[in-house]
Formats: structure tokens, C-alpha cells, sequence
């Protein structure tokens, strides 16, 4: 295990009413972040199509099962999070159960409306899906994708210059904390005092874990009696969490 990964896993807690998937939106480059978060900048294979340039439909990947997507913390530090398969499944039911089907924006900011989403499905062959079908390769089962009917005028002159190629997605996500770098008792301390405060922010939360696990570099030349592997320490914090 790489040493300075920091490996989290995005879900949605069914007990905590602020986790959704709010929009999907159109942008430069494709997307596969109880705070906001946005993804974009990933895979050139996930880019949507115009699948019916009559009926300004484009069809694209809305997340990827088990993609690493690398963030960056308040002070610039890289860490990674992802989806399961069970959790893209949630997003997408929860997606039309809340009526989010009808608008999108531009680049996480413009909101536009005349926006529909027509068609969605889970990646159950890939094989035999229709993304294959349709040109896209190599697509994970559990792959979310996506049909939108271009409506607005504005948002489809975009399209056809190529100035949007792909979705990116928004929305309120819970984390569990997979891989850590090598920490000792006092950094666990410090990392439960985090996960248990309820008064702090997901975002608070990121940020501080992040600058735990960013700033020990020296445990190093520490005894190695009092280091732990961060997969150990991640059980501990795991477990606090499901207290």
C-alpha cells in the first residue's frame, strides 16, 4: 500500500437526510464531491455522445464503480475517493426519487433548465449493454449512465461546439476512511476526536483528517512499537464510527 494514499469511500447514509445526488452537470471535461462536491476531469472514454443529434439527446457515464478520483485538500494535499457499485445504485434511485430529473447546470454553476433526463440504467453486461452498443468501451458493471434531451438552446450550442463532453456529478455524500498512512495511538486519538464530533462539517472533517495524515511524515523514525498500519487504524476509526 502506497504510504501518502489517503483512500476514502463516498456512501449514502440512509439515516442522514442530507445525502443526495443534487444534479448532474454538463462540462468541459467528463465526471465520474454533508457539504457540496464536485467531480470532473477524468477517463477521456467516459466523454458522452450525441446520440440522437435530431432530438438533441446525449448519453454518457454519471459515475464508474470504483474509479479512484483524486481531490485536493485546503492546503493543496491529494487524496482519493470512490463509489461502489451498491452506493451508484442508491445515487440514481434517489436521483428520481427527488425529482431531479428535469434540470442540470453549466460547469457546477449556471443552472439551465429545458433539461430532461430521459433514460437511465445500471451496466449489467457490458457486453451486452447498450453504452457498448453505442460506442462506449470497456464500461464496469455497475456503471451509472444517463440520456439527457437538450431542450435548452444555449446548453445544446455548447454541445455541438464541444465546449461540454461529459458529466460531472454534485451532491452529499458520507465517508468511511479505507486507507491511511502509518500512524501511532496519538494520531488515532486525535483522528476519533474528529470522526465523533458532530458539530464539524464534512468538509471540517476532510480537511482535519487530511492534515493528520499529511503532516507525520516523521512517525517514520519513531519505535515501531508505537506505529500501527493505517489499514489497522482505519478498523479502529471504522468501528468508532459504527458506535
Amino acid at each position: 500500500m502506497d504510504e501518502k494514499k489517503v483512500l476514502i469511500e463516498l456512501f449514502i447514509d440512509d439515516e442522514d437526510d442530507d445525502n443526495a445526488l443534487d444534479i448532474i452537470s454538463f462540462v468541459s471535461s467528463p465526471a465520474i464531491e454533508k457539504d457540496f462536491m464536485h467531480f470532473k476531469k477524468e477517463e477521456e472514454g467516459y466523454k458522452f455522445k450525441t446520440t440522437d443529434v435530431e432530438k438533441r439527446i446525449v448519453t454518457g457515464a454519471a459515475m464508474i464503480p470504483n474509479m479512484e478520483i483524486i481531490r485536493m485538500d485546503s492546503e493543496g494535499n491529494p487524496y482519493f475517493v470512490y463509489f461502489t457499485k451498491e452506493t451508484i445504485e442508491k445515487a440514481q434511485e434517489v436521483f428520481a426519487k427527488k425529482g431531479k430529473t428535469k434540470s442540470t447546470n453549466f460547469e457546477h454553476s449556471e443552472v439551465m433548465n429545458d433539461v430532461t433526463v430521459v433514460e437511465s440504467w445500471i451496466v449489467s453486461d457490458s457486453k451486452n449493454d447498450k453504452s457498448n452498443a453505442l460506442g462506449f468501451k470497456d464500461i464496469p458493471e455497475g456503471s451509472w449512465f444517463v440520456s439527457y434531451k437538450v431542450d435548452n438552446t444555449e446548453l445544446w450550442e455548447k454541445v455541438k461546439a464541444g465546449e461540454v463532453s461529459g458529466f460531472s456529478i454534485e451532491g452529499v455524500f458520507s465517508k468511511n476512511i479505507i486507507e491511511m498512512k502509518k500512524a501511532n495511538e496519538d494520531h488515532f486519538k486525535a483522528l476519533k476526536d474528529i470522526v465523533t464530533n458532530k458539530a464539524l462539517s464534512d468538509v471540517q472533517m476532510f480537511e482535519k483528517v487530511s492534515q493528520i495524515l499529511l503532516k507525520k511524515e516523521s512517525i517514520n523514525n519513531g519505535s515501531d512499537n508505537n506505529n500501527t498500519q493505517y489499514s489497522d487504524l482505519f478498523d479502529k476509526v471504522n468501528s468508532l464510527l459504527g458506535e
